[in-house]
Parts: structure tokens; sequence; C-alpha cells
């Protein structure tokens, strides 16, 4: 059982929700590390049409077939030795993957030219890294389809739409004030109970009633989201609010951010408090 308390709502997943996060998380990082390689790699490599189109099938199927490889290695950690990647291709990967033909689409038409728009690479290089994305991600479920046709017991499944259809209805009477302060923890424990993926609730918890004892970071890091972005954001605009404010009083301003640091989680709040003391030294210089 794996345990994170956020403000009070005590969240819990059981072996088999641990075990399933476990594989989404897996290749929800893979996607991520695959799709923004291929992007990048792309912009800084193609010179025309033909070019593209053999980078984008070339290291776009690269890059699934090395995913397809990790299913298949998490498969047989799970001890179900009877499916190979034929196997697995063939059986539960169909519905999932779509990368070949979205990329066959985007290229018809285009012809053969030596050369094309900076722009139009560029678009179409974004299309095919989401779509690249969405497939390498999308494996997980023909693992978790596959560990379960095959009778292993303890792994959970992913989440359905009703879930994540009352998860959002919980989440929005939450956001706009419908919800008892008697309830809210109950009802934030519901929320991510029913669909623990949706990194708009950690955000709003975030802002809303904080981070103390960053629990609610490590619950994200848990399920594969990086919130420490969108603490340096809040960090950033509560600098821009002070220096609106004009109080004029360097360390109450500095207090004041090294307290609002503690209530957001932000471990690097003197990074804040040294850019308001740069601030003040070039006004009053």
């Amino acid at each position: 059982m794996v345990t994170f308390d956020i403000n009070g709502a005590v969240v819990e997943f059981d072996e088999k929700m641990d075990n399933y996060n476990k594989i989404r998380r897996l290749f929800k990082l893979y996607a991520i590390e695959v799709s923004e390689s291929f992007y990048n790699e792309g912009i800084k490599h193609i010179q025309n049409i033909n070019n593209l189109q053999g980078y984008c099938k070339n290291d776009g199927f690269k890059h699934i077939e090395e995913g397809l490889k990790k299913a298949i290695e998490t498969i047989i950690s799970f001890d179900v030795i009877t499916i190979d990647i034929d196997v697995f291709k063939k059986s539960y990967c169909e519905k999932y993957l779509n990368y070949e033909r979205m990329c066959n689409n985007l290229f018809k038409g285009k012809g053969k030219r030596n050369n094309f728009k900076n722009n139009e690479a560029k678009s179409t290089l974004e299309s095919l890294s989401h779509h690249l994305y969405n497939d390498c991600f999308n494996i997980h479920m023909a693992v978790v389809d596959a560990l379960v046709e095959n009778k292993v017991d303890n792994i959970g499944f992913f989440i359905d739409e009703e879930s994540k259809q009352k998860s959002n209805a919980l989440f929005n009477n939450y956001k706009d004030g419908f919800i008892t302060r008697l309830d809210e923890a109950q009802i934030v424990k519901q929320i991510i109970h029913l669909n623990p993926y949706r990194e708009e609730v950690y955000k709003f918890l975030i802002k809303e009633d904080g981070d103390f004892n960053k629990e609610i970071e490590r619950l994200t890091i848990y399920l594969g989201y990086d919130i420490s972005d969108y603490k340096d954001y809040l960090m950033d605009n509560y600098v821009k609010k002070l220096l609106k404010e004009h109080s004029y009083n360097l360390e109450i301003d500095k207090e004041k951010i090294e307290k609002y640091a503690k209530y957001v989680g932000c471990t690097n709040s003197s990074i804040y408090t040294a850019r308001i003391d740069a601030i003040y030294t070039f006004e009053n210089a």
C-alpha cells in the first residue's frame, strides 16, 4: 500500500493500482522523452520533404519499436512468457497505435519537393511528435490488456470514462465552493481515487490549500508528473504581486516570499529572495 496525506485527505494505492501506475508511469515518461527528442532532432536536420518523410517514418517507427520492447520486458516481469513482440502487436496493439496511419496521411499530396517552408516542417513535426507521444504512451494500455487476458490478478485497470466523469463533477463542485469545509478532505480523497491522473487537480490544491509537507509533489512524481514548474510559476507571480504593491521594505518582502514558498512547498525560495533583493538594489542605486 502506497499512502499520501494530501492536506488531511489520506489517499491510498493498493498493490493492483500501484502496479498499474508503475506501468503507466514508465510509458508516460518514455513517451515524453522520445517525442521531445524526435521533434528537436527533426528541426535540426530536416532539409526537404523527402528527407522529412524518411526521418518521420524511420525514427518514429524506431521509437515505437523500442516501446514495444519495453512492453515485452514488462509483461515478462509478471511471469507471462508466452507473448513476444509479434503476438503483442497483432493481438493487443492495433487499436492503440495510430502513428503509421497519421504519418502516411500527413505526407499524402505533399509530393516530391526539394524545398519547403520552415513553418511547414515545424507544423508536420509538431503533429507527428504528438502522435508519437500518444502511441508510445498508449502501449501501456495494450500491456494491461495482455496481462488481464492472461489472468494476472495483481494489476489494476486503466481509469474508465465513468470514473473520470464522476471525478470531474466532484472537482468542479469542490472548485466552485459547493462542498462544505467539513467534507473537503473526503471529497478530495474521492476525486483522486476516481481519477488520480488529472494534473489540474493538483495545481488547484497547491494554489488554494498549499503543499506544506510536499505530499502533493510526492504524489505527482509517483504518478509521472513534474509539478515543480507550476510551483515556480506561482512563486514568479507572487514576486510580481509584491513588486506591484510597493511596500518598500525589503526584509518584510523577503520574509513574505519565504512564507509563501513554504506554503506552496517550493524548496528554492532563495532564488526569489535574491531576485527581489537585486531589484531593490537596482532601484535604490
